[in-house]
């Protein structure tokens, strides 16, 4: 299921080939810096030659704190109600208010049999929502059926003597 020493070769392979990609991009900018340099310098003269080139290599610093500068922080998000864990938690409460009328070790058990599929296998926290929410409406069925039976009954033994 989980190859450790599979991840650990990919890890390896992965800073490996960024290490080489980083270090021909410092290679390849040196020697494009050699060159403006070498090019500004000539134009320029020795001393403004290596002054422009400085000031090119500032300037998108320059041009990230005039941006940090006038862009304005977005306000923060308000958590809302709708968010789909919420909407999870509220109907995990209402699934147990269904089986508040059972063992309270049957709810227990839910509720922890509930927190260990939702930390370890979250895609199966919804059918098992479901099979709770059946079986708490197929107990208030059953308890709904026994009372009427139980009315009639009692109707029909007030009316034989």
């Amino acid at each position: 299921m989980f190859n450790f020493n599979d991840r650990l070769q990919e890890l390896r392979s992965t800073i490996i080939g960024l290490v080489l990609l980083s270090a021909a991009t410092i290679i390849g900018f040196v020697w494009i810096s050699i060159g403006v340099n070498q090019w500004l310098s000539s134009h320029l003269g020795s001393v403004w030659g290596p002054i422009v080139l400085g000031l090119i290599y500032f300037l998108p610093i320059v041009i990230f704190a005039f941006i940090k500068a006038f862009v304005r922080q977005p306000a923060p998000v308000q958590p809302s109600n709708t968010d789909s864990a919420d909407m999870a938690a509220v109907n995990v409460a209402k699934v147990f208010e269904g089986l508040s009328g059972r063992s309270p070790f049957l709810v227990a058990a839910a509720a922890i049999l509930a927190g260990f599929l939702a930390t370890r296998f979250p895609a199966l926290l919804s059918v098992f929502m479901q099979i709770l929410a059946v079986y708490a409406e197929d107990v208030k069925n059953r308890a709904t059926k026994a009372a009427q039976n139980h009315s009639e009954q009692a109707e029909s033994d007030s009316k034989e003597p």
